[in-house]
């Protein structure tokens, strides 16, 4: 009996994983590279908030996520690489993207 419960916890752990990875997988920030503005795909409806950091580390820029085809200016952002995480609305990191600023 416990072999079977310990078995049942494992697949529904598994599916968990399994089920919070697809989420991720739904997650992208376009275009890349970018000039002037950047946009986020989510089609789980999870990302609260998006934050840019410059490649040491420093947080640049924030925004308040809005689901729809919302864009997001980064226009006096200089250009170089850029670190742009997703968090969720219990700010989590959903993932974390490398972005291009041209």
């Amino acid at each position: 009996m416990k072999e079977k419960l310990l078995l049942f916890v494992f697949v529904l752990a598994g599916l968990a994983a399994t089920a919070q990875n697809s989420a991720r997988a739904d997650l992208s920030v376009y275009p890349n590279p970018a000039a002037e503005y950047i946009s986020v795909q989510d089609n789980h409806d999870a990302v609260g908030e998006i934050a840019i950091f410059s490649i040491v580390g420093r947080r640049v820029k924030e925004f308040e996520y809005t689901k729809g085809d919302q864009q997001y200016n980064i226009s006096d952002l200089p250009k170089g690489m850029y670190l742009v995480q997703l968090i969720d609305k219990n700010k989590r990191i959903l993932t974390t993207h490398k972005l291009e600023k041209r």
